[in-house]
């Protein structure tokens, strides 16, 4: 019997999952977005960002023939991190193994491309455009508004992957599913720069992540991307925007030849005033006490767990409940109504050890950060030693290795811990 899947949300995890189920048998697969379709945006970076895929990640691409080799070869592979401190000082924390950064649009797109490539027309539809409005459980179907009309479609299994401001969860909460939905204490705005030559003879590193400590909670981070860019986003406290008194796009060239002097060169006046005018981005968090409802509903991804980009693991988680909740279908031999309370059952705990993560792991004090680096180098030279003694550290057990969020927090609580002291209460 033919299963028809509706899956709301186009993104990395919606498109990953449609990947899953058009490779099994018996499943017919629609996918609703409200968004346009990217790949004919012309303003995708204004809304666009740079990821890393780590291994979590890359594991669930991996899995369909040809899509890991595709992204790859539009990515970026990075080997280390280099933290430019004041007056030009450079600390350089090489990776044991590569991350793999690639622009969020970019990696849509591609997923998208070769999903339809891959699935006949009969078991596949995307189409863009159409909002969420309402859903009725009873009738498993749900209605779906565009600019000029209305569209009911009916489903066997719905998948809620819309995001942090999923409308999927938000129409279930009026099943009674619990879900708090807030903003992490920090803003952001996005940041694009053209590389040249005589900019990578200043060590702007382009196998590199680079990443800039301001103080007060301040901080950038540039990812190299192909077509000699560096994007990233400039991230601060919401109540304390080190360019709220900017007004000039010569204000912006004088904040960058303060702060980024290395920068200076890219900081183009074009470049200036795109960053002057570019809207202040906040962060969305989502925890949910549950990611199913009755036996055919499930959210995954930024609509179930949304957390702070601080550690780098949205994507990457979302990515791999698409391979958790395929192995739970293999288990359970495609019957739903097992696979998706299993799935609440194995998922939730380690979403909210990751929000916990998200939101401490990395140090917000210049002294702390100093401390995570000589942990980290240390934890390294003993896990080389002592393998089997002795842990890697935290960002490590991210990075390189797929043991559950729930276990690294384990593992890191005194670490998670020391951070949480050391940030204000009011400020998580």
């Amino acid at each position: 019997m033919v299963q028809k899947v509706v899956i709301v949300g186009a993104g990395p995890s919606g498109l990953l999952l449609a990947h899953y189920l058009v490779r099994r048998p018996n499943y017919h697969v629609e996918i609703y977005d409200r968004r346009s379709d990217p790949r004919t945006s012309q303003n995708y970076r204004q809304r666009s960002f740079p990821i890393s895929l780590q291994k979590r990640g890359r594991k669930a691409i991996e899995v369909i023939d040809d899509l890991a080799t595709a992204i790859s070869q539009r990515g970026i592979f990075c080997t280390a991190t280099i933290m430019h401190g004041e007056k030009g000082k450079l600390r350089k924390i090489s990776r044991p193994n590569p991350l793999l950064t690639i622009d969020r649009q970019l990696l849509v797109e591609i997923l998208l491309q070769q999903l339809e490539e891959y699935a006949a027309p009969e078991r596949l539809k995307v189409q863009f455009g159409y909002e969420c409005t309402s859903l009725d459980r009873t009738a498993k179907t749900i209605t779906l508004q565009t600019k000029n009309a209305e569209l009911t479609a009916n489903y066997d299994v719905l998948i809620g992957a819309d995001g942090a401001r999923s409308r999927v969860r938000q129409l279930l909460t009026e099943a009674n599913l619990c879900a708090e939905v807030s903003l992490t204490p920090d803003a952001y705005k996005s940041v694009y720069l053209d590389l040249h030559q005589s900019a990578l003879d200043r060590e702007l590193k382009p196998n590199c992540l680079h990443t800039w400590n301001l103080g007060n909670n301040s901080r950038m981070i540039l990812v190299p991307q192909p077509g000699d860019r560096l994007d990233g986003v400039l991230i601060f406290d919401a109540d304390c925007n080190p360019m709220a008194e900017l007004s000039t796009k010569e204000d912006i060239i004088d904040f960058f030849q303060k702060h980024f002097f290395i920068l200076q060169g890219l900081i183009t006046p074009k470049a200036a005033e795109e960053l002057l005018h570019r809207p202040v981005a906040r962060i969305t968090t989502v925890r949910c006490d549950r990611f199913h409802e009755g036996d055919s509903i499930g959210i995954i991804g930024d609509a179930a767990h949304a957390v702070s980009p601080a550690i780098g693991q949205g994507c990457n988680s979302a990515l791999e409940d698409v391979s958790i909740l395929t192995r739970l279908l293999d288990r359970y031999h495609d019957d739903w109504s097992q696979a998706l309370p299993q799935f609440s059952q194995k998922r939730v705990p380690d979403a909210h050890a990751l929000r916990e993560l998200s939101d401490y792991a990395f140090p917000r004090t210049k002294k702390l950060v100093l401390e995570f680096i000589i942990r980290l180098k240390v934890r390294r030279f003993l896990h080389r030693l002592f393998p089997r003694l002795v842990k890697p550290f935290l960002f490590d057990l991210f990075l390189d290795s797929d043991l559950s969020y729930a276990e690294i927090l384990d593992l890191s609580r005194g670490w998670i811990d020391k951070v949480k002291q050391a940030t204000p209460s009011s400020k998580l």
